[in-house]
């Protein structure tokens, strides 16, 4: 029904948040490692109407609609690619606001398209961005985003901060430590530099919580955490807070499930919560998708996520 909307997921920085994919497909500047959406299919900077922005605004209409019993912390750009390729970025985020100008909306981004002017200014409007930005040293970025060649991070930690001085919402930094890769002495010191030269409103420094799109968590030891933490004045611990509030259920909907862990990998507990589900409702709904061979399971850290990627 939904080719766009998805969810709501569960994260710990947007509470209860309604997914919208502004490409549907693997699209990115970059392929990291750590992706939890699955290897990118077409890796550009170029911009292009990738959702007609009409298309997805209507479906949203037709959402919320249908679920007013739903209380949504946020609205959230982002889905399988990099949200700032679309080129209709701007009116999507205009457009929201005005079907739902009580619930913020959010972008998610890998920072590489902050080099540009007009990607700035169509973020204006939003209420929260969430910015990456993982190493600042050259052959780290190259191998853990496996960036499209000739993207330069010291360009787009220049677009970042500039962004920063002219967001007047809210910035929710992102850092995510991959062991052996980022988690270097080097790293660290360039990015406390950097952060102590722009302007920001949380620091979320991350591990690999899922099976990512070329690794398995490869979670960096606790004294290298306890390292990042303590130089960069942050704990550690992911906020929960928002994962407390109940829905009431709702009735078990088979493409609302494969849809959400197209975008996410999620456990059963986590797509219970984060959709208002039956638990045994939802488990029977799941082994009938796996038997369709349309998702699949993976074991890790004893817990079985479901996603559609690699079926």
């Amino acid at each position: 029904m939904y080719r766009y909307i998805f969810g709501p997921v569960l994260s710990s920085r947007l509470g209860r948040s309604l997914g919208v994919d502004l490409l549907v497909e693997r699209i990115c500047s970059y392929d990291c490692l750590y992706c939890e959406s699955g290897p990118t299919l077409l890796k550009t900077l170029t911009r292009s109407e990738y959702a007609d922005p009409e298309i997805v605004l209507e479906e949203l209409e037709i959402w919320i609609g249908r679920h007013p019993e739903y209380e949504l912390d946020h609205i959230t750009l982002g889905g399988e690619g990099e949200p700032c390729l679309n080129s209709g970025l701007g009116r999507i985020i205009t457009g929201i606001k005005d079907i739902v100008p009580q619930t913020p909306v959010a972008v998610l981004t890998n920072s590489s398209l902050l080099t540009s002017t007009q990607v700035r200014t169509e973020l204006m409007n939003a209420d929260v961005v969430l910015p990456s930005m993982d190493t600042l040293i050259t052959e780290e970025f190259i191998r853990l985003n496996r960036p499209l060649p000739g993207i330069d991070i010291q360009e787009i930690a220049k677009g970042l901060a500039l962004f920063c001085r002219e967001f007047c919402g809210r910035v929710f930094l992102e850092i995510l430590l991959v062991r052996g890769i980022n988690d270097s002495i080097e790293n660290l010191e360039k990015t406390a530099e950097f952060l102590n030269q722009i302007k920001y409103d949380r620091l979320d420094i991350t591990c690999m919580s899922r099976p990512g799109a070329h690794i398995q968590p490869a979670i960096p030891r606790d004294q290298t955490l306890n390292r990042w933490k303590k130089a960069l004045k942050k704990d550690l611990s992911p906020d929960k807070s928002a994962q407390c509030r109940e829905l009431p259920v709702e009735k078990v909907d088979k493409q609302a499930i494969l849809a959400s862990v197209q975008r996410r990998p999620q456990t059963l507990e986590q797509l219970c919560l984060a959709l208002g589900l039956d638990r045994e409702e939802a488990a029977a709904a799941l082994n009938i998708l796996k038997q369709e061979r349309l998702i699949r399971v993976i074991r890790d850290r004893e817990q079985n996520f479901y996603t559609s990627k690699g079926s």
